[in-house]
């Protein structure tokens, strides 16, 4: 598989299509905005016409889109990519969506000939210029194994876990973990400054005792600079909660500790939706009056 397709070159599809190009994949591209196409072309990839041109001149075509609807705009339709399709070819959403989208494209696909694997990414676009994302994989084990390959130019842990809709069920609950954890880490944050404890000297020791999480190294340091510019953004967060507590209702699963951080992070997307997910310490520091920053 030598001729590749992206499609979604947003903060996250841009720096894959890159590592695409950088291990020698000829890589075609489409996505709504010129910048980042025109940045994709200077590194050498070319532009297709359409989801569905591109189809049709690649082995494998990747996407990385923002909302479920938006994955049914690019992949249906007469200039989409199942129009494209044809027999053995394979396509891969690295979105976060939900099971529902994924086994209704893939029905599609299956009817041309090809394969689909839901294939959401982890690692945030640190990860995805670096090229050590984690992927987890649903979808055929015989398809997996053909693309793994390419996916290892930007991936560095990537397993395959199951049918189709599997790596989106992962995806899922490590996000509504990441909602959990920032709000509690809010409070966290905010009690330390408001008890007279500089939150730097509180994350050192709780990072090296067991209260730590991964997502306190995600966030302190933004909180305590202020820099609340979006890597993964409140409102991208709290759709993937939504999905998240939607698929605990098909199939019967009480989520109380996940709807009450789900709440925290609608009041904080009313204000903060497009910043970054540590931003959701802003509105109880505008509660308490307590700003946590940088000593």
């Amino acid at each position: 598989m030598k001729r590749v397709g992206f499609i979604g070159l947003g903060t996250m599809g841009l720096p894959m299509a890159k590592h695409l190009l950088d291990a020698g994949f000829e890589t075609f591209v489409v996505s709504r905005s010129r910048g980042p196409v025109e940045e994709a072309i200077s590194y050498g990839a070319v532009e297709a016409k359409s989801p569905k041109d591109l189809m049709e001149q690649v082995d494998v075509v990747m996407t990385c889109l923002p909302l479920p609807e938006t994955v049914l705009s690019v992949y249906e339709g007469d200039n989409g990519i199942i129009a494209g399709a044809s027999e053995g070819k394979i396509v891969i959403d690295h979105s976060t969506v939900d099971r529902q989208t994924n086994e209704r494209v893939a029905t599609q696909l299956e009817k041309k000939g090809a394969y689909f694997l839901d294939a959401p990414v982890s690692g945030g676009p640190m990860g995805a210029k670096a090229g050590t994302l984690t992927i987890m994989c649903g979808g055929e084990e015989k398809a997996f194994s053909k693309v793994k390959p390419v996916m290892k130019a930007f991936g560095e842990y990537i397993v395959h876990v199951g049918e189709i809709g599997r790596g989106t069920v992962i995806k899922l609950l490590n996000n509504m973990l990441v909602g959990v954890h920032q709000t509690a880490l809010a409070e966290c944050y905010v009690m330390a400054e408001k008890a007279g404890v500089d939150p730097a000297i509180a994350y050192d020791l709780i990072k090296k005792s067991s209260g730590f999480s991964k997502a306190m190294d995600w966030s302190v340091e933004a909180i305590l600079d202020r820099s609340f510019t979006p890597r993964f953004a409140i409102n991208l967060l709290h759709k993937d909660m939504k999905l998240a507590l939607d698929l605990a209702d098909d199939i019967d699963m009480p989520l109380d500790i996940v709807k009450f951080a789900e709440r925290k992070v609608e009041d904080a997307k009313k204000e903060f939706g497009e910043q970054d997910v540590c931003a959701l310490i802003r509105p109880l520091e505008e509660k308490t009056g307590v700003i946590v920053k940088r000593k």
